[in-house]
């Protein structure tokens, strides 16, 4: 079963149910109410943890074993960086939603590894 959480207003949250009869994506939360999450939002568990055993999703920042800030991020069904799944160590710092200032750090590096 597909693990997804999303960010919806202003935090993050775990996806419970989501309506495909519709177009429209809308999540249960614990309560049973029914919200709609825009598909930007909505983010897919990797299957990797970090070495803290925190999950990661895409849209999570991780801290690479260099120092290198990269995001997750699914791309054609698969989750870059690649580099993420070789590295046994590697942090989750935060995500695109709730820490935009990581986008802007000097270690931040999009979506390249850094060669070894």
């Amino acid at each position: 079963m597909t693990k997804l959480r999303a960010f919806h207003n202003g935090e993050i949250t775990d996806i419970y149910k989501i309506n495909y009869s519709t177009d429209e994506i809308v999540y249960t939360n614990e309560l049973g109410i029914y919200y709609p999450v825009e598909r930007k939002k909505l983010m897919h568990f990797s299957g990797v943890k970090d070495k803290r055993g925190q999950e990661i999703f895409e849209g999570d920042i991780v801290k690479m074993y260099s120092g290198e800030l990269l995001p997750v991020v699914l791309n054609h069904g698969m989750f870059e960086p690649v580099c993420f799944y070789l590295s046994k160590v590697f942090e989750k710092v935060g995500n695109i939603f709730e820490n935009p200032e990581l986008l802007e750090h000097p270690d931040f590096r999009g979506h390249k590894c850094e060669e070894e």
